[in-house]
């Protein structure tokens, strides 16, 4: 998130930080994880109070996810007062597939077993990855992150 700044001198400067993206209903973990992040480093930026968080973000959904928010809010038989942990559950409820683990479990499978000659294209490529899996213990990150090394990399560990 990128801010800008108001005023001539560095006292009383304005800070204005810069407005987060709309979110249109992708159902795309990447994209809903990346929207609720920009949304709460905007919430947080400005300085916006607990009770209006919902109020705010929910504006800046846009077509299906605007009209689904629609809905939950009549089902619920509300029109405000969402706490902010509410919303962020139902939207990853709503638009981060159900087998988005598994799916990313399967291009970890694919990162292994490519031909991973470059570690510095590798680490990039693995920590990307390990944003989109939730749920993995840490010593399970580990292995799997060692069993993708390339032979010479894992040989240099070896050895220590």
């Amino acid at each position: 998130m990128v801010a800008t700044l108001k005023g001539g001198s560095s006292k009383g400067v304005e800070f204005k930080p810069v407005k987060p993206g709309n979110f249109d209903g992708a159902r795309d973990q990447k994209v809903v994880d990346a929207w609720l992040a920009e949304m709460e480093d905007y919430l947080h930026a400005a300085k916006v109070g607990r009770h209006s968080a919902v109020e705010l973000a929910q504006s800046y959904l846009k077509g299906y996810a605007s009209t689904w928010w629609k809905t939950v809010r009549q089902e619920e038989g509300k029109t405000h007062g969402y706490r902010w942990e509410f919303f962020k559950e139902r939207i990853e409820l709503e638009f981060i597939p159900k087998n988005s683990d598994y799916i990313s479990r399967c291009k970890f499978r694919d990162l292994v077993n490519a031909n991973n000659d470059n570690l510095r294209q590798y680490v990039r490529a693995y920590s990307e990855l390990m944003f989109e899996i939730r749920h993995m213990h840490e010593l399970d990150r580990v292995c799997h992150f060692v069993m993708g090394l390339p032979t010479w990399a894992k040989r240099k560990l070896e050895e220590n």
